[in-house]
């Protein structure tokens, strides 16, 4: 992506669940009929970009991404999501996917609402999952640092200490096996799949009875 100065001042909203039957499906299969409009959604779902840069990573013309950004927008699957500057300083608008995630639905009324809730309750999870585990590694970073000062501090006070502190072995030293994953990636795969485990649980519980 583009280094050059950009503003994005518009947040997805939350997952969007469309009718298979109903005319915002309709609208949304003929704007990803062709494979380049869907490789510009997934531009845009990696980072809200400008056509400018869209062009850069779908490889086609300036002009084409225009035609598809229109068509996307149109289906209300991107949306304008602030600012950005070409190399000349000219202003270009900044387009982002309109909502965090879209799912196809066929069913009753009632199923798609309740699923609708089942998402935004899933990915609200593990947004709290990822700062949790953000958290997780800076906490066990500082503690590991504190760790090491009083060991060095320790180490020169006494000359017992310092030897048990030069013997200890060290992770993958000399070909050793190393002390195991990150304690914060073990969390958040754990998380995950407890997460995913929950999800299943409520499709169960509140979607697919009703349907």
């Amino acid at each position: 992506m583009s280094l050059l100065p950009r503003f994005v001042d518009s947040q997805p909203a939350e997952p969007r669940v469309l009718d298979v039957d109903g005319e915002e499906a309709d609208r949304a299969f003929e704007a990803l009929s062709s494979e380049t409009a869907r490789n510009v959604l997934g531009v845009l779902y990696e980072e809200p970009s400008t056509p400018t840069e869209v062009r850069e990573e779908v490889g086609t013309s300036l002009q084409n991404v225009h035609y598809h950004l229109d068509n996307l927008k149109d289906a209300g699957l991107i949306e304008p999501a602030g600012t950005g500057y070409s190399e000349t300083g000219n202003e270009m608008t900044v387009y982002g996917p309109a909502s965090e995630a879209v799912v196809l639905f066929a069913g009753r009324e009632s199923a798609r609402s309740r699923l609708s809730d089942v998402l935004a309750r899933v990915l609200g999870l593990y947004v709290v999952l990822a700062v949790a585990t953000i958290a997780l590694a800076v906490a066990f970073d500082y503690l590991e640092g504190g760790f090491a000062r009083r060991t060095a501090d320790a180490g020169g006070d006494g000359g017992a200490v310092a030897m048990s502190t030069e013997a200890a072995p060290t992770a993958g030293a000399a070909g050793g096996p190393a002390l195991g994953p990150e304690p914060a990636l073990v969390f958040f795969l754990g998380g995950c799949v407890v997460l995913a485990a929950l999800a299943a649980w409520w499709y169960v519980r509140e979607v697919r009875p009703v349907r």
